[in-house]
């Protein structure tokens, strides 16, 4: 299907003081200018679009989600926000009595501040009876399941990982999500992302990058994306397989990277995230790694041969020495300037050193964050307090430092850990819960547009200029506000996403 040529008329343009118009040839943007001087393109104009007040912005990239699973959790059992081990089996109980699910699946469950305990495999044997059960904790690095879902994966009582109360975590909890996927036929995964990428576009967003991984979704959900976009108009999607060595696949499936969910360690949350001092709400343990600095060097080396991204999934300090570590060794191999053409990637990188950061900066790797993970659990009484201290929480999620340092930014929801919402992020991004200082507006802005394409190494997209791409997103704030304010306030709401010049969510009216 052609995009058509459109002109956007009387919008708000961000840092313009009078309204301002875009025009769109095909999947171009042609012209921007004042409204003012937009009677020129408006005659050939096959749609002429007429929004005053409306805040015209790029339309925001979300640098690491899970389609499938957040596809799931839309449509399915969502535990997000539950107050306490009753409240989840209550809507738990809810949802068995209605869903035909050969096997249940919830998302979402933080048992932080619960007072009444945690879940257990028994809970769910109550409430299922013998219904297979998974429910996975808000961060996807654990989960809960019942005795029939314990019957039905091979060796999982014997696997690392396995807490014997029906909780998983590691490898059991990888042999569980294995599982899982041969459940699920290819139709119910198309459903699944499909309903996922309807929601991003909703949310105002022109791409996604999919982090996939062998025990977070098959290889072909791939080949079901691509079906998808070429059915219908949907963000693009960039995909990313978190598994070494798997070059031939990469080749064959066109994935941009051997990167995303390939992780050297695991979450704060579930407390496997790999420290260099135990957790203080659990000393006995500082978290896991499953990478180790070789290892990340030989990716990385690799993958740059074989001219694609490598990228990992990095959270704890010690993960993040590795990582680097890694990194250093894999500069002596092939030099500074190849390391950094590569524009290889890190996921998360929540508690990095000052130095750690600089050699990053020095070798281009993008750092692909999730502001809204500390919106959600910062802060002097948050779940990051609790499991680091508040010493070590302070010093977590640097992004100003990052900005500072010339560590190239790219903000992403991890969907479904947290929802799709990139004005929250935003948000987040520029007044961090530890008090200290964000990122400007501006920079925050740069970072969940143009940021991302750059984080897939795309460099014509995410800004207004002529002969960029034509991927917009129109925002409808309430009466006599500040268009910015109310954005960042999150009181605006999408009105129209535009990808490569064609909607793929649209709200407005058209006048020619």
């Amino acid at each position: 299907m052609t995009a058509p040529r459109a002109l956007y008329r009387a919008v708000t343009l961000v840092g313009a003081a009078h309204p301002g118009a875009l025009a769109v040839e095909g999947d171009r943007i042609a012209w921007v200018g004042a409204d003012a001087d937009a009677d020129a393109w408006a005659d050939g104009a096959t749609e002429v679009h007429h929004l005053p007040g409306v805040l015209l912005t790029p339309g925001f990239v979300d640098a690491h989600v899970h389609l499938g699973m957040t596809g799931q959790a839309l449509r399915g059992l969502d535990l997000s926000g539950a107050r306490s081990r009753v409240e989840v089996l209550e809507r738990f109980a809810a949802h068995v009595a209605t869903s035909t699910e050969t096997v249940v699946h919830g998302q979402g469950w933080d048992d932080t501040d619960w007072s009444d305990g945690t879940l257990t495999g028994a809970d769910l044997d109550r409430v299922a009876g013998e219904r297979a059960t998974y429910l996975a904790r808000v961060d996807g690095h654990s989960a809960v399941v019942s005795a029939a879902m314990v019957a039905q994966v091979s060796g999982l009582r014997d696997a690392d990982g396995w807490g014997g109360d029906g909780r998983v975590e590691r490898h059991a909890h990888h042999l569980v999500r294995r599982h899982l996927a041969t459940t699920t036929g290819p139709a119910h995964r198309e459903a699944m992302i499909g309903a996922a990428l309807r929601s991003a576009a909703a949310a105002g967003i022109v791409s996604v990058h999919e982090n996939a991984a062998p025990d977070i979704s098959p290889l072909d959900d791939v080949t079901l994306v691509r079906g998808l976009r070429e059915a219908e108009v949907l963000p693009e999607v960039v995909t990313y397989w978190g598994a070494r060595g798997a070059y031939d696949e990469a080749r064959a499936y066109g994935v941009a990277g051997l990167a995303g969910d390939l992780n050297l360690d695991g979450s704060l949350g579930s407390r496997t995230a790999a420290l260099h001092a135990p957790y203080d709400d659990n000393p006995s343990s500082s978290g896991h790694l499953y990478l180790d600095a070789d290892e990340v060097a030989e990716h990385v080396v690799g993958c740059t041969r074989a001219g694609l991204q490598a990228g990992f999934h990095v959270i704890g300090d010690r993960a993040s020495t590795v990582f680097v570590e890694g990194l250093r060794s894999a500069r002596d191999v092939l030099g500074t300037d190849t390391i950094r053409a590569a524009r290889h990637r890190v996921e998360h990188l929540e508690m990095p050193s000052g130095a750690e950061l600089e050699l990053m900066a020095q070798l281009g790797v993008t750092a692909s964050v999730q502001p809204s993970f500390d919106a959600a659990w910062g802060g002097r009484t948050g779940m990051y307090a609790a499991r680091v201290g508040r010493a070590r929480a302070q010093r977590m999620n640097p992004f100003a430092a990052m900005q500072a340092i010339g560590v190239p930014l790219a903000l992403g929801s991890d969907a479904p850990v947290t929802a799709f919402a990139p004005w929250g992020a935003i948000e987040a991004a520029m007044h961090p819960r530890n008090g200290g200082t964000g990122l400007t507006l501006a920079q925050a802005l740069h970072a969940h547009t143009a940021g991302g394409w750059h984080a897939a190494r795309v460099d014509d997209a995410g800004v207004h200029e002529a002969g960029a791409a034509a991927h917009l997103a129109f925002w409808e704030e309430p009466e006599d506000a500040d268009a910015i304010e109310a954005a960042v306030g999150g009181h605006a709401r999408c009105v129209r996403t535009v990808v490569g010049g064609r909607a793929a969510f649209d709200t407005t009216s058209t006048d020619a």
